[in-house]
């Protein structure tokens, strides 16, 4: 075809084609980068197919979470098989519409957050339940109560807010226990006792204006100040809901057998400058004169008439037998002398022996007075009261310082594999006597845990050293409450008020089993 008749054939289109001025400007302010020349269906269809922007409302997908209670009741399951399997099904997709909870047996971690949580941080069955309404305030110094309590020490007291008084409570009980401190509740106080002989009080108070806050208080009664201050901080940590942590020198730890003491990280014959072959230490140089004349001087302490002398006298025989805070020579010299007459000297006239034993065996009549601060009688009976529990105070001391020694004599001769040969000459009296009277004290554990607990060591090394020993106790068991029965029993009672006491009672019974 010629240039001519192309020519034609445009024009001929282009006057077919006349588009309105109006469809033509709007058609192209929509296009861009149109086709021009196309028809108005083919520039319609043309238009739907462009990419056009949209708006679209995306909600937010439901999460499916688990919910984790914590059930005491429920027991514990191997974490390979169960515990797996039981996720692994939760986590399927054709479970996912409908999931069931996971329970963990085992205590809560008690952070900052679970303070609004009334369920976090608080035992399922609390031994101090203080109900929130019944709080008071504190008592103020005023012109009608001069003798009221003392402004409240910044270091012993503690605002909590937001948490009831019976969550805070729980937690406490439950800080009491995993710390073996001795508690007696009355309304919203507890008189607590620890390891170290501490006594005090701890009371909740409400806030005037502020029905949020409750104001944590402790008191210190007696004892060292140093070991208060330690289970204070705890104690008031976990009333606010943050985690309280046991480490090596924790008090379950001090007091567990082959424990160093507060104030030691290690024992001194164990110590970098005492491991040195070119350091002489005088203990070195020290003979068996030397470890005889040190015992004697324990032995005049208690043979003094003087109550406190007696004190002091039993204080020393403890670190005497204690491996980590004295030398090794000296202390299996105490402990011989303390488990067996057969040990005590010709010239001495005081049996190291006789004393301890009969701290042991021979229980006084004193009890001691625990009841709350609430005698509102006269001067006089408030006086007697005093002395009553002075005395009490005094002999029960003495008696669980017997007790101590006598677990750490029994448990350093029994590693030393040398316990059944020292007490050969006094087997029958072990037996018939010295046994009974420790299952005796194990069936006190409500009221003598700390006891208890010794008792319960002493027993696990006289069943590890024969097996004499150890059939002697089960056969108690024909008896009313016999060995076993008893060590169960004061179990339980540790599990829920004295967590040392749980330990030892365990590790005899097993001791025993395998005996």
């Amino acid at each position: 075809m010629s240039d001519r008749q192309q020519k034609r054939t445009v024009t001929s289109n282009e006057s077919k084609i006349q588009p309105d001025e109006h469809s033509s400007s709007s058609s192209s302010s929509t296009r861009s980068g149109g086709r021009r020349g196309m028809t108005p269906s083919t520039s319609s269809s043309y238009e739907e197919q462009q990419p056009a922007m949209r708006s679209v409302a995306i909600s937010p997908a439901v999460s499916h979470h688990r919910t984790i209670l914590f059930d005491a009741p429920l027991k514990r399951v191997d974490p390979g098989t169960t515990a797996t399997a039981s996720i692994k099904n939760a986590t399927s997709p054709a479970t996912t519409a409908k999931q069931t909870p996971l329970y963990l047996n085992k205590k809560p971690m008690l952070t900052k957050k679970s303070l609004s949580d009334p369920q976090v941080g608080v035992p399922k069955k609390s031994k101090w339940n203080v109900e929130h309404s019944t709080l008071k305030a504190r008592p103020s110094p005023s012109p009608t109560t001069p003798c009221a309590l003392p402004p409240p020490q910044k270091c012993t007291s503690r605002l909590v807010k937001g948490t009831s008084a019976d969550i805070i409570s729980g937690r406490i009980s439950m800080t009491l226990q995993s710390r073996s401190i001795q508690a007696k509740y009355c309304k919203s106080a507890a008189k607590c006792r620890t390891l170290d002989f501490v006594k005090f009080y701890i009371r909740l108070y409400a806030v005037p204006g502020d029905d949020e806050e409750v104001l944590v208080e402790l008191q210190r009664v007696s004892g060292d100040y140093l070991s208060f201050m330690y289970d204070c901080r705890a104690i008031l940590d976990a009333a606010e809901g943050k985690d309280v942590f046991m480490d090596n020198n924790d008090v379950n730890n001090r007091h567990c057998p082959n424990k160093k003491a507060l104030y030691l990280r290690l024992p001194v014959s164990e110590m970098s400058f005492a491991c040195d072959d070119n350091t002489i230490l005088r203990h070195d140089l020290k003979t068996k004169q030397d470890d005889e004349d040190i015992i004697n001087i324990t032995s005049e302490l208690l043979s003094s008439p003087q109550s406190d002398s007696n004190m002091l006298g039993m204080e020393s025989l403890v670190s005497l037998v204690d491996v980590n805070v004295t030398s090794k020579s000296t202390a299996i010299l105490a402990s011989k002398r303390l488990v067996c007459t057969r040990h005590q000297p010709d010239n001495g006239p005081f049996s190291l022996h006789n004393y301890v034993m009969s701290l042991i065996i021979y229980e006084d009549d004193h009890e001691e007075d625990d009841d709350d601060e609430s005698v509102e009688e006269d001067d006089t009976s408030a006086i007697k009261i005093s002395l009553n529990g002075s005395i009490a105070e005094h002999t029960r001391r003495l008696r669980t310082h017997a007790l101590t020694s006598l677990s750490n004599a029994l448990d350093l001769l029994c590693s030393e594999k040398i316990l059944c040969e020292t007490i050969s000459a006094s087997k029958d009296w072990y037996a018939s006597v010295l046994i009974p009277r420790l299952i005796e004290n194990v069936k006190c554990a409500s009221n003598k845990p700390h006891d208890a607990t010794l008792a319960a060591r002493c027993l696990t090394s006289l069943a590890m050293c024969s097996r004499v020993f150890a059939s002697t106790m089960k056969e108690s068991d024909g008896c009313n409450v016999g060995c076993m029965s008893a060590l169960e029993l004061a179990g339980e009672i540790g599990r829920d008020e004295f967590e040392l006491l749980s330990r030892d009672c365990e590790r005899c019974q097993s001791t025993l089993l395998r005996c």
